[in-house]
């Protein structure tokens, strides 16, 4: 994923420190697992930075609401505006929207296609 977000700014965002799969390695090449919760909902978010992999399970009241296994995910960026925080996903494939995860103030996503796809 290029850009990939710092370090911090996921820190930031979920508000928790993710489980790694190899603390010996730098955490692009890793599996990050981040959990958050807001009220009553849940995102767990898996992000493998190098394999372009985002893996999210967003659960309302411990029943699976949303659940995304991405692929060819190209970049990566937080974004913290006026208490509404959140990330973009982009997209190899032209005809796939940003994909926004905002998890502040409450958890919303959107995400589509591109109008012109055949």
């Amino acid at each position: 994923m290029d850009p990939f977000a710092e370090e911090w700014e996921l820190l930031a965002l979920f508000e928790a420190e993710p489980t790694i799969s190899d603390r010996d390695v730098p955490w692009f090449y890793n599996q990050l697992t981040f959990e958050t919760t807001r009220g009553d909902d849940h995102i767990r978010c898996e992000i493998e930075p190098a394999y372009e992999i985002i893996r999210l399970v967003w659960r309302r009241d411990r029943h699976e609401a949303l659940s995304l296994n991405l692929h060819w995910v190209s970049g990566m960026r937080v974004v913290a505006d006026n208490g509404r925080d959140y990330f973009i996903a982009s997209f190899r494939d032209q005809n796939l929207l940003d994909l926004e995860v905002h998890l502040k103030p409450r958890i919303c996503i959107r995400w589509g296609t591109n109008a012109e796809c055949p």
